[in-house]
């Protein structure tokens, strides 16, 4: 391979790899999602959630994070947030699926804004 194209080469690879990981893992902000996936984060939402988080996200008195203003760039840290718990709120981890954690996620960045 002529080495005056490889630093190109790579760099192409690099922002496809990138691409790529942003589309599955539904970052950064500004990517959109399915809206089946936002639908069934709605729903996990309204089963699991709501009861402490508020409907539309915000629960009344602000006692608790208002999950409107998430990041949609941080999604590691809603994933391990509702998988093992913060603060007061319990782990999820047993109760949900990766998938669904990543429906909620979903639903969190784009359903419902202030």
């Amino acid at each position: 391979m002529n080495m005056h194209v490889f630093p190109h080469f790579l760099r192409c690879l690099v922002a496809g790899a990138s691409v790529w990981a942003c589309t599955a893992y539904g970052q950064p902000a500004g990517t959109s999602f399915p809206a089946e996936h936002i639908a069934l984060g709605a729903k996990l939402y309204a089963d699991n959630c709501e009861s402490c988080h508020g409907p539309r996200m915000k629960a009344p008195g602000g006692e608790v994070f208002d999950l409107r203003t998430f990041p949609a760039d941080q999604r590691s840290r809603f994933v391990e947030s509702v998988s093992n718990g913060k603060r007061n709120m319990p782990p999820w981890r047993s109760l949900l699926s990766q998938e669904e954690i990543g429906f909620l996620f979903a639903y969190v960045v784009a359903g419902e804004r202030p």
